[in-house]
């Protein structure tokens, strides 16, 4: 790393407090609605869905249950060891399923699902009975033989060898691991003991072959204790083992939502300019080993197909971070999963398990608040993921998608962008806007500037 860089970056970042959204919705889910009546809802999602006839979908299973806590998480999860908890939850799912393979009769139509994602919590909690349930369920309307990717997340704690064969044998073609951290204080720190052998059992070269779709790590930087020496030994251990993704996170702190995060030790939390340094550090080894930084915290190795999508400005980006472009709706099940359909609405399922047996009791959609995008919500949400993604926005591009001039449209954007234009942080042409290599540090930041739902006041700040 240059010291220069590192104290030029160090200095925006005392002058600028970078705590804005991540942007995998647009707008915030504090800003949508919580009143409706749902059979008009439903009736609003299905024509939307329809209207989509043309365009390809994933459909997202969230499982939230895990073992245990560990300590830095913002997931929504539940704790348990007791399996007859998953089999209940896994009743309601069915419910929720069926609820919708009905729906989607009614109206004659089915979308095109063409990516499948088991996300938690912990997927991998799920025994083999249960889990050919839900796919015998979920074959109602998803064909397996046209997915072109079937991804699920992995807690190498938690399974053996035996299972790796069984998720190719479902057709899983995509793996993600939880790794976090590999340093064993770090581990300790965050309750989360994980040796890299563990993770080493199941990418054999012979079980990785059965993945071509490939392998990613989640890591997260700003973990309680670490530092730059134990950092370089969890990315150097991170290139030996070779993932074709890496999603490096900074570690959010949220103990008002997420208690548990107070049990960490707060004293060995680094600051946010050793948080940057540990980042810079990283991807300084990795963009040196083969891998291409894809957006603000995810990196992909040259050869990974999303890389191609990602240097032509097709990859795509939401909560399950850097993904292929090839859709832009998202259809799903299970407690707080987020669905949206591009353009027309966004809508979270509930949190609550209470909440989410009754309503599918009453054989409702188990939705818990929801937005309907206004035209003005999908050009800004096309700006702030361009930012967010691709650290550079094509005005005439979205001139011509929208029908509007760019410069007058974020007349008073530009304005606020002009204090970050002076410092260097962003170039502002006449045909595009652009983050230099310092603004990209901030490029949440800079995003949240064409945010709308965020006050005047606040955003020129």
């Amino acid at each position: 790393m240059e010291k220069n860089n590192l104290n030029k970056i160090n200095k925006f970042l005392s002058q600028y407090k970078n705590d804005s959204h991540m942007y995998v919705e647009f707008p915030h889910k504090k800003y949508w609605n919580k009143s409706f009546k749902k059979e008009n809802l439903n009736e609003f999602i299905m024509d939307s869905i329809k209207e989509k006839k043309d365009e390809k979908f994933l459909y997202y299973v969230h499982i939230p249950h895990c073992h245990t806590q560990c300590l830095y998480c913002t997931c929504h999860v539940e704790i348990t060891k007791d399996y007859n908890v998953v089999k209940r939850y896994l009743e309601f799912l069915h419910k929720e399923i069926d609820l919708q393979s009905k729906l989607f009769k009614d109206m004659n139509h089915y979308p095109e699902i063409s990516h499948l994602h088991f996300g938690g919590g912990s997927p991998t909690f799920l025994k083999k009975p249960e889990f050919n349930e839900v796919l015998k369920k979920l074959s109602y309307f998803i064909n397996f033989k046209k997915l072109k990717e079937f991804a699920i997340e992995i807690d190498p704690r938690r399974i053996k060898e035996d299972m790796m064969y069984y998720y190719n044998s479902i057709g899983i073609n995509r793996i993600s691991f939880g790794i976090q951290e590999f340093d064993k204080k770090v581990q300790q720190n965050v309750a989360r003991v994980q040796p890299a052998f563990l993770t080493e059992r199941l990418l054999t070269k012979e079980i990785r072959s059965l993945f071509p779709n490939g392998v990613n790590f989640d890591l997260i930087c700003g973990l309680p204790g670490q530092n730059l020496e134990n950092f370089k030994f969890t990315i150097d251990k991170t290139i030996e083992m070779s993932p074709d993704r890496i999603c490096l996170n900074y570690m959010h702190l949220s103990p008002k939502f997420h208690p548990h995060q107070l049990k960490m030790p707060k004293d060995q939390i680094p600051e946010e300019n050793q948080r940057k340094e540990l980042f810079m550090l990283a991807e300084e080894m990795l963009t040196n080993n083969n891998y291409i930084r894809a957006g603000y915290d995810h990196f992909v190795k040259k050869t990974d197909y999303l890389a191609g999508e990602f240097s032509d400005k097709k990859s795509g980006w939401d909560r399950l971070g850097i993904v292929s472009g090839e859709y832009n709706n998202i259809f799903g099940s299970g407690v707080s999963s987020t669905c949206k359909v591009d353009g027309k609405i966004y809508y979270q399922n509930t949190f609550e398990n209470t909440e989410y047996e009754d309503l599918l009791n009453q054989k409702k959609l188990p939705i818990s608040n929801f937005h309907v995008c206004s035209k003005e919500d999908v050009i800004r949400e096309k700006v702030i993921t361009e930012i967010r993604q691709f650290f550079s926005i094509n005005k005439k591009e979205i001139n011509e998608k929208y029908d509007i001039q760019f410069d007058d449209f974020f007349k008073t954007e530009l304005q606020i962008l002009q204090k970050f234009i002076d410092h260097n942080l962003v170039i502002n042409r006449d045909e595009s806007l652009e983050l230099t290599s310092y603004g990209k540090e901030i490029s949440n930041l800079l995003a949240s500037k064409f945010d709308n739902y965020i006050s005047l006041s606040q955003r020129s700040l």
